[in-house]
């Protein structure tokens, strides 16, 4: 049992040092004071002063230890309120609540499904639109209570450079075989300007589509939930951020406002052009559409437009045999 308590104070000895010589000293005073009393011990009064001053001045150490000792216990508590503080911004940074965060090739495409799925508007700013063909416009043709505001900058077909040097470097990105060639970035701009003319006509879709005069290798899909970012790499990551947040904000605001500038591009409609049913597309209507299109220098400029079909991408040189096989290639229904 002694041996127990004994060790019980050299436990608290070792945690609070300050305190234990407090008890000690108080103890010996204690104790030396009934010896004393009780003529056990006989002291003098010289003794007992000199004792009085030892054990004040120990009393007094006591106490400076341990405000130093609170100090630090103080500082080391500062530190760890600092160090949380940096674990929350770190998670802010790459978790929950995020701006902007990286996400693996594995979640792309789930990720972008679900900004499909509450998607009241979209923006795409991208190459050949192959994914906006197939997935994009199908999916929010699928809404049917609001018109849908589809804000799309793609390059332009009849630019003959832009498509070569697009071309090339997509050959060089080890790209999908039958689109590292200029023409045939051409004529899937082009299937991509009927699909989006179809959709315009068949659905509650309301595309505005401007020209870009240089590639990029990011590819922008954004929605009123968020913005996903990917390169043409499926194997590399890509870049996710939520709808409120900065990126996503100043991202939207660029898109916009530089499409002001941009060449936009005038849709023709009617209902002779587009087949109430996606299968029924032929040669023909693809023609008379894409005939059809006129392109304005910008939204801002008052200079008049101008035909999409020229110089390269004049009729006579394209086969629109291939080019109406492409507008609704990978639609499942």
């Amino acid at each position: 049992m002694t041996s127990s308590r004994f060790r019980n104070i050299l436990n608290t000895a070792k945690e609070s040092p300050g305190d234990a010589v407090t008890f000690l000293t108080i103890t010996t005073i204690v104790v030396v004071t009934l010896l004393d009393m009780f003529d056990v011990l006989s002291l003098g009064q010289e003794f007992l002063s000199a004792a009085a001053i030892v054990v004040l001045s120990a009393f007094l150490v006591t106490l400076l230890v341990s405000k130093k000792a609170a100090v630090e216990q103080k500082g080391a508590l500062q530190n760890v309120v600092t160090d949380l503080g940096t674990i929350k911004q770190d998670i802010e940074i790459r978790g929950a609540g995020a701006h902007v965060i990286e996400i693996p090739r594995e979640e792309i495409g789930r990720r972008l499904d679900e900004l499909l799925n509450s998607a009241n508007s979209w923006h795409f700013r991208g190459g050949l639109g192959g994914w906006q063909r197939s997935t994009a416009l199908p999916a929010l043709a699928n809404v049917m209570n609001q018109d849908i505001s589809y804000v799309m900058h793609i390059l332009n077909p009849a630019n003959e450079d832009l498509c070569h040097r697009y071309a090339n470097y997509r050959a060089s990105a080890g790209q999908r075989t039958g689109t590292t060639d200029p023409q045939s970035v051409r004529d899937e701009l082009l299937a991509l300007l009927y699909a989006a003319a179809w959709y315009q006509q068949r659905t509650r879709v309301k595309p505005d589509i401007s020209f870009l005069s240089n590639y990029s290798p990011l590819r922008y899909d954004l929605s009123n939930a968020g913005l996903i970012v990917t390169v043409p790499d499926m194997q590399e990551r890509a870049i996710y951020a939520p709808a409120g947040g900065w990126y996503c904000t100043s991202v939207r605001d660029e898109l916009e406002q530089a499409g002001k500038a941009l060449p936009a591009v005038v849709l023709p409609s009617g209902d002779d052009m587009f087949p109430r049913n996606w299968r029924d597309v032929r040669a023909q209507h693809v023609m008379d559409v894409l005939e059809a299109v006129r392109v304005r220098p910008s939204r801002i400029s008052d200079q008049p437009s101008l035909p999409l079909l020229a110089d390269w991408a004049e009729s006579q040189n394209l086969d629109f045999e291939k080019i109406a096989q492409l507008p609704f290639k990978g639609r499942s229904n």
